[in-house]
């Protein structure tokens, strides 16, 4: 008996201490994959050879026995202005997939879902409010320039080729239920078909006023999460495909609140995060073991910096394989999830908000520090200690012929860096796995390191990142990314008549760094 009780007390103490009992009560990414809040890194239908678009498939999945309304958004990768967004309306154990390409004749990316899951406004098999047909009969949801054109431009492009890459998420809304209008028997499948689509349809329809335009909270409960997705970028041409898992964060919404809304609307966002008390939203990080808490609004920065908490790296590492008898190239994506409420001027204004620094106006660049290695522990760079993240100790982007050397910067919310000859890169200026437009390159064959890792640093000593403090006066060094190294590979010793083209993608590591003032954060 006394060994139990001391073991319950030390159990409840350490709980106490760290806030594991409550880990879901608030902002954190769960390495398990599941989520109220799905991260989908990259998005591309360029091309990477002529004739040759890509295309990205991809799922959400519920794992739960609850039916779920979820906001699925688009943005593309500039700025991440909204591209589309609209409802999806998932049974319990349901599975909703769609596709994104493009067609010859058009510049814009699309959407098609051949799904039965209920869809808000309805796509599959709809006709009207825009939507495109294949010769098939098919219908498609094409992505849109309105919300960085015309009154709405950002300083970067305003053509309909800016849709084509970018990156997406898909957040829970709230849980369906039956409690007033039966919505969820609605949306409920039945022989593999929801009973009733058009109810919830119909509940968004503003004259006469549905249910929902009434009151959006009907037959809606809190979100509780449960919810993976993957991602597939296949190339046609060559029949290879590398796929990769959404970032899940969970603990997004605590407060006993959902998030449904109009769809359309550009919320809920990543912005909505909520939890207790009102105003304020607090991250669960960990780093090296430690398990940090940190709550952000009331006066010390803004709730989505909870999420951006999550994201925070001051490093990140992946590898990349160049030529050689597999002829293989390498893209990395790097995405910062959250860039856009700290320098888009529709929402901070004149000036960028830290670990940003700069309003998007076109561009919108962050210094970085670009440390490669080859296998053997080769690199360029003979600075240690103090200089370690010193831009001018690493490599630049191509072309690199400024004598006085200017840090590289990552300009984008979602951008690709290739790894070619800065020859090569100069003939088209995309990158040669994913076709991007928002590539810069580094040419490590300049320093001999065909085969190797590299380091990129987020808080370079040139221009110091750091997020603002939390209640606790925790400040994370660095940015808020994510994303993912791809490696095509083509077997030119393969017996004649077989496939010979591979492809791998590896999600990037990352390393934290937080200080609470002269105190290590927890």
């Amino acid at each position: 008996m006394k060994r139990n009780s001391l073991t319950t007390a030390v159990v409840a103490g350490i709980a106490g201490t760290v806030g594991i009992a409550n880990l879901a009560s608030a902002v954190n990414l769960n390495p398990d994959g599941l989520g109220q809040v799905l991260i989908y890194p990259y998005y591309t239908v360029n091309s990477n050879s002529p004739g040759n678009n890509l295309q990205t498939l991809f799922s959400v999945v519920n794992t739960t026995d609850q039916g779920k309304a979820v906001k699925v958004r688009f943005v593309e990768g500039y700025n991440s202005r909204e591209v589309r967004d609209f409802h999806v309306y998932l049974s319990p154990f349901d599975v909703w997939t769609a596709n994104l390409f493009k067609l010859p004749d058009q510049e814009q990316a699309n959407l098609l879902t051949d799904d039965n899951s209920c869809t808000v406004p309805d796509i599959k098999g709809a006709t009207g409010n825009g939507l495109g047909q294949l010769p098939d009969g098919r219908t498609y949801l094409p992505f849109t320039n309105a919300r960085y054109s015309g009154a709405y431009d950002d300083g970067g492009p305003t053509g309909l080729a800016r849709t084509r890459e970018g990156h997406f998420e898909i957040i829970e809304m709230g849980v369906v239920t039956n409690a007033t209008e039966g919505s969820l028997d609605a949306i409920t499948h039945v022989a593999g078909v929801p009973d009733n689509c058009a109810q919830v349809i119909a509940a968004w329809v503003g004259t006469p006023a549905g249910y929902w335009i009434t009151d959006p909270n009907i037959d809606i409960d809190p979100p509780t999460g449960g919810l993976f997705g993957a991602t597939l970028l296949l190339d046609p041409a060559t029949g290879v495909s590398s796929g990769y898992s959404a970032d899940a964060v969970d603990g997004f919404v605590t407060d006993g609140t959902n998030l449904h809304g109009v769809p359309g609307d550009v919320n809920p966002s990543l912005s909505s995060v909520r939890g207790l008390p009102a105003g304020t939203a607090t991250a669960y990080v960990f780093n090296n073991g430690a398990l940090i808490s940190a709550t952000y609004g009331g006066g010390f920065g803004r709730p989505i910096d909870a999420v951006s908490a999550v994201f925070m790296q001051n490093n990140i590492f992946n590898e990349y394989v160049l030529g050689g008898p597999a002829a293989a190239t390498t893209d990395w994506v790097v995405t910062f999830p959250t860039k856009r409420f700290y320098v888009d001027n529709l929402i901070v204004g004149a000036a960028a908000i830290q670990p940003f620094v700069q309003v998007f106006d076109g561009v919108s660049d962050v210094e970085v520090g670009l440390f490669p290695y080859d296998r053997e522990e080769g690199n360029p760079s003979a600075c240690t200690g103090s200089d370690s993240d010193n831009p001018n100790c690493g490599v630049c982007f191509s072309p690199c012929d400024d004598p006085t050397f200017n840090a590289p910067v990552l300009s984008y919310e979602a951008q690709v860096i290739s790894f070619q000859t800065a020859a090569d890169f100069a003939a088209d200026s995309t990158s040669p796995v994913l076709g991007s437009a928002l590539a810069n390159n580094v040419d490590v064959r300049a320093d001999f390191l065909n085969e190797g890792w590299m380091r990129i640093a987020f808080n370079p000593t040139t221009e110091p990142h750091l997020l603002s403090a939390s209640t606790q006066g925790e400040v994370f060094e660095g940015l808020p990314a994510t994303g993912f190294a791809i490696t095509n590979y083509i077997n030119a010793n393969a017996a004649p008549g077989l496939l010979a083209n591979y492809s791998g993608l590896w999600h990037h590591k990352g390393s934290r760094s937080c200080a609470a003032g002269q105190l290590a954060c927890s």
